[in-house]
């Protein structure tokens, strides 16, 4: 599956046919993916930039760089007690040394109502290996990138 295409077209129509259309690409990733309630468009756009810097940390096995800047630590430490991260990631003996764990079937899940296949928004969740979790990860940071703070 190409996640970055689903990315796109799911945000495009959701801004058709979504009740309350995110009108970025960040405010939809805060709505739809990190599951952020902000009622606020420039706080969802600070806090999904944030947790996509710290998701491609993650995947990108980089965390202990990330984490030299002060700002980034807070943002590393709060984000991973955010419940999108929290029921995600593995840090074993360090936090700073998270990555991401799927569950007991080895497979990670998503549900978003943002997701649309076609014309038809999907309301099971999508399923990922830990290769695809990866591939999905690595498309939000690239779906986000215009958008970015």
């Amino acid at each position: 599956m190409d996640y970055k295409q689903l990315l796109e077209h799911s945000f495009n129509t959701e801004k058709l046919h979504g009740e309350c259309p995110s009108e970025s690409p960040l405010v939809f990733l805060a709505d739809h993916i990190f599951d952020f309630t902000t009622y606020d468009e420039g706080m969802s756009k600070l806090f999904a930039s944030k947790a996509v810097e710290v998701c491609l940390a993650i995947t990108k096995r980089t965390a202990s760089e990330y984490v030299q800047d002060e700002d980034n630590y807070r943002w590393f430490l709060l984000m991973c007690n955010m419940p999108f991260f929290a029921k995600r990631i593995e840090w074993g003996t360090s936090l700073r040394g998270a990555w991401w764990n799927p569950d007991r079937s080895m497979m990670m899940e998503l549900t978003s109502c943002g997701f649309w296949i076609g014309d038809e928004q999907k309301h099971k969740p999508l399923r990922f290996n830990t290769e695809q979790w990866r591939g999905f990860m690595l498309a939000v940071g690239e779906f986000a990138a215009s958008d970015f703070v």
